[in-house]
């Protein structure tokens, strides 16, 4: 009973000790609040030059020919894994932080203007949580370590996000994306190894085939009725207590449609993915801009509040400042 009572005090004093550093952070909160609005309302002037300057500075950054947009490029890495897709995204995410049009220009192959609207280039990998070879999740922003034995990232798939000054310059970077991967020699020896692989498995697998039909006709030759087929009979037949009837299935039929089965699978995959990376999904930017007016101005209007406060209170205690450093060393 003892010991439930001591509980039910120490539960007691840990809520008052909670709701009394709750109730000091409110007011903490409050008493900047009221300290802003007492400043604001001393140094109207001020305030406003702070206001106007935040309000200007915005409506300049979100000026039509300088709004940025966001889009995002889905790839199929038919050659080399993510991590090396993602090394040379962000080589050429250093021209553009640097702001080297040139450099970034004849990385890509593309004009100068295209290369100076192209504000920041990044590659994200696709994330199989699970393993069941369905994408779980985007690591947008590239917290899942390499090593990371719980989040398999897929190692022939990613995502490059990119900030661009216009919309209709999404297409032409996609096109110059996709010839900059194909430029890469590393990446052009690995597909064309990849096609020949390919090619040798499509002849092995034709070859089979032939094999099997050379089999049929020999078993046709040693079948005194001359079908080249087995019966059967279905088991829902059997189940519905009719008389049996009796049906044809070509010899090693079975074996025959896997072989069908894998050597379309191969056709497919040489008609569709012969460049070193395909496309699952082009840039859809956003219509939204990045830096729109309202989200700079949010920013803006934030910093030029606290550049206020600081500025009030030094034109508040500027005499104890001029004392203080006019004081002797």
């Amino acid at each position: 009973m003892e010991n439930e009572n001591n509980q039910e005090m120490n539960i007691f004093s840990m809520t008052s000790r909670l709701g009394r550093a709750i109730y000091g952070v409110i007011k903490w909160i409050l008493s900047i609040l009221g300290y802003i609005l007492r400043a604001a309302y001393q140094y109207k002037l001020l305030f406003l030059v702070f206001a106007l300057l935040a309000v200007g500075f915005s409506l300049y950054e979100s000026r039509e020919d300088n709004r940025t947009y966001e889009g995002y490029l889905h790839l199929k890495l038919n050659d080399g894994e993510s991590v090396l897709y993602q090394a040379l995204v962000r080589d050429l995410n250093e021209y553009a932080k640097e702001a080297d049009v040139e450099g970034l220009a004849k990385e890509l192959d593309v004009s100068a203007e295209l290369a100076a609207r192209v504000v920041k280039l990044d590659a994200h990998h696709v994330i199989d949580k699970y393993r069941d070879t369905t994408v779980d999740y985007i690591d947008y922003k590239n917290r899942v370590p390499l090593g990371d034995t719980v989040d398999f990232a897929v190692p022939d798939q990613l995502v490059i996000s990119a900030r661009v000054k216009g919309i209709e310059e999404f297409a032409q970077l996609e096109d110059a994306l996709k010839k900059y991967f194909s430029k890469n020699d590393y990446l052009v020896s690995l597909n064309i190894a990849r096609i020949k692989l390919q090619e040798e498995k499509e002849w092995m697998f034709h070859n089979a085939l032939m094999n099997i039909d050379s089999l049929q006709k020999v078993e046709y030759f040693k079948n005194n009725n001359g079908a080249n087929c087995l019966e059967f009979s279905s088991i829902n037949e059997k189940k519905a207590n009719v008389p049996f009837v009796k049906a044809k299935k070509q010899m090693f039929y079975d074996d025959m449609q896997k072989l069908f089965d894998i050597t379309g699978k191969i056709e497919e995959d040489m008609s569709a993915n012969l460049d070193v990376v395909t496309v699952l999904s082009s840039f859809h930017p956003a219509k939204a801009a990045v830096n729109s007016f309202l989200k700079l101005l949010l920013c803006n209007g934030l910093l030029a509040l606290a550049l206020f406060v600081i500025v009030a209170m030094i034109w508040r205690n500027k005499k104890k400042i001029h004392q203080y450093l006019g004081k002797g060393i």
